[in-house]
């Protein structure tokens, strides 16, 4: 990765030489040694913060669900065998374990990420994996995404970038955009897909058109105005308003875009995993197991990851 030498560096070191011992049973032996690290141990030292750093996001919605554990051993296996770190395999579960006492490690993580752009950027995509590895991404997920770009000194457009592949942010290509959608709707900036559909609904049943037209034309066409403005901001907000039919999936043999139908064999777009499209009214939220990357999206995002 396009990280890998400034990440493993001696910054790093020196961010993260005070936690040598935090690995316990599994990689303390490799940290304990703080005098001149070499680049494996600063390597160890940044894959035992980012463990903590994910454990205490996955920590935010409630007790730690296997499918984060899984997640997060995934992202931290991608970790090891990119910066060189040379982790057994078997010895991530225990790293998470330790990793998961050490305080603040979101802080720490962007600490050691804020002289390193291409770092922080790819602590983004983690972190958004395994916001969504349980589900769609809940607020206070979100919210602590938004503090790590923050202070890792990430412009907000590169959270939602670093998103696009696992949440469905509609086509709101600015936080202006999604700022004044989620207003319409009277819903928080980083609403789940839950709230947005409930706000919806109650907004939409008051303002539609048929339940005004006995009454004054200039009323008729306030409530039709205001009912349009309502089905725009959600259709911002969930995904451009794609209907199952609409999305756009990578077929598994050929990989070429389809049409996204239920049971159809598809290809993760970014990891090339195969999978079984779930019944149409899943397909929104089907996601790769594997990387958790949704598995569908509207036509213009569907081909910029198929380029």
């Amino acid at each position: 990765m396009s990280w890998r030498g400034k990440a493993i560096g001696g910054s790093i070191g020196s961010f993260l030489g005070p936690w040598g011992t935090l690995a316990g049973a599994a990689a303390g032996h490799y940290l304990v040694d703080r005098k001149a690290p070499s680049p494996e141990k600063q390597a160890l030292r940044l894959l035992a913060v980012t463990a903590g750093a994910l454990y205490e996001l996955a920590s935010i919605d409630g007790p730690y669900a296997p499918s984060e554990d899984k997640a997060i051993r995934a992202i931290l296996g991608e970790m090891n065998r990119h910066t060189g770190a040379r982790l057994p395999s078997h010895e991530i579960p225990f790293l998470i374990d330790s990793a998961s006492r050490l305080d603040r490690s979101l802080t720490r993580l962007a600490a050691a990420a804020r002289q390193q752009p291409p770092l922080a950027r790819a602590a983004l995509t983690w972190l958004w994996r395994t916001a969504v590895s349980d589900g769609d991404e809940t607020p206070g997920e979100g919210k602590a995404i938004l503090a790590f770009a923050q202070q890792a000194g990430l412009p907000e457009n590169e959270v939602w970038n670093a998103a696009l592949p696992y949440v469905r942010l509609g086509h709101a290509a600015t936080s202006q955009e999604r700022q004044a959608a989620c207003a319409v709707l009277g819903v928080p900036y980083q609403a789940d897909a839950a709230a947005l559909k409930s706000a919806y609904r109650q907004l939409s049943q008051k303002y539609h058109p048929d339940k005004h037209a006995q009454l004054d034309p200039d009323i008729r066409a306030l409530a039709s105005e205001k009912f349009h403005q309502i089905k725009n901001a959600y259709d911002l907000l969930n995904g451009g308003g794609t209907a199952s039919g609409e999305w756009l999936a990578r077929q598994a043999e050929s990989g070429r875009l389809v049409a996204a139908t239920a049971d159809a064999d598809v290809r993760c777009f970014l990891c090339g995993q195969k999978h079984r499209l779930p019944r149409n009214e899943k397909i929104a939220s089907a996601r790769c197991t594997h990387c958790q990357t949704l598995l569908a999206f509207d036509r213009p995002l569907a081909e910029q990851f198929a380029s």
